[in-house]
């Protein structure tokens, strides 16, 4: 039926913020990886990389989020509201990310930094939307955004050569305040 999604959504109060965090993912992947082909660069960001930004921006967060009750049913066209909300934050994913790509390469900065540099950037800006599409803000959502972000930390710190993580030159670490910004 047209609108069995809708009514799936609805009777089992999964919020629509796991769909958001998930098609945020895979539209900044999509335009990344185009614009990799395009500019005949690599991916800048390593496997490794992707999970850790996915496990704490995304995955960990969907699953509890997605666990709460929802109040509100879902009107209109499901696939329409889920891609209204998720494609600003996709794109913008990929405009701040590719940027730093861009003006890494114009001031030859090491692939290794570029690639640690991006997996920053983008951690911030799915920090910030997990934020954002966590509101209204309560105890848990807070909890849960702190456990995050210090989940991410600790591992960024302690499990540095498993994710990929080098050391950034300053030029390198100028550039992303500038973006992170």
């Amino acid at each position: 039926e047209k609108h069995l999604m809708v009514r799936i959504f609805n009777q089992t109060g999964g919020r629509l913020v796991a769909f958001v965090l998930f098609l945020v993912k895979n539209i900044f992947s999509l335009l990344l990886s185009l614009f990799s082909m395009i500019a005949v660069n690599g991916y800048p960001m390593e496997p490794s990389q992707v999970s850790l930004v996915a496990m704490f921006t995304i995955g960990i967060p969907a699953f509890f989020l997605s666990l709460e009750p929802n109040k509100s049913l879902i009107k209109g066209r499901f696939l329409t509201n889920v891609f209204t909300k998720a494609a600003p934050a996709g794109i913008t994913d990929f405009l701040v990310v590719s940027a730093l790509v861009v003006f890494c390469s114009m001031f030859n900065i090491d692939e290794e930094s570029v690639s640690t540099a991006c997996t920053v950037l983008i951690s911030v800006v799915g920090f910030m939307i997990l934020y954002r599409i966590s509101k209204p803000m309560n105890w848990r959502h807070w909890l849960l955004i702190i456990a995050m972000i210090a989940g991410w930390i600790g591992c960024v710190i302690f499990l540095r050569p498993l994710f990929g993580i080098t050391a950034m030159s300053v030029q390198c670490i100028m550039l992303l305040a500038v973006f992170a910004l």
